[in-house]
């Protein structure tokens, strides 16, 4: 009887500890996920900030200055000319393989005859 209430109380502590544990667990990943959500949210103004501050500072002069954005369309056609550019920029290569074989020194590490154990090779043998 001593047994069964000690295993009772053992696996209570378990479930308790590891319902704590996981509880904790839980709360920090999304608690992290909603931190980075925020941060990757908030980055590109981040980043333009000391854009705009020259801009302000710089404002005094022109009264009317407009905030240009930068669409995905016009990154995605930038990215593709500079790529399309860079590519040509390459010597024409001859399409021919030469594979040379290369002689390696003998080492006992790549011989199968030393994977086989001794019992191995004398059972199949018999």
């Amino acid at each position: 009887m001593l047994d069964i209430l000690i295993k009772t109380h053992i696996i209570a502590n378990i479930t308790s500890e590891g319902l704590t544990i996981a509880i904790v667990g839980y709360l920090i990943i999304f608690t992290a996920l909603i931190l980075l959500s925020i941060l990757f949210l908030y980055m590109p103004k981040i980043i333009n900030l000391p854009k705009k501050l020259r801009q302000k500072k710089s404002q005094d002069s022109r009264d009317t200055s407009k905030e240009e954005d930068i669409s995905g369309e016009v990154n995605a056609a930038i990215a593709t000319a500079l790529y399309l550019y860079f590519n040509e920029l390459h010597d024409e290569e001859s399409r021919i393989m030469t594979i040379q074989k290369v002689s390696r020194r003998y080492s006992p590490w790549s011989s199968k005859i030393y994977n086989v154990s001794q019992n191995q090779l004398f059972k199949s043998f018999k």
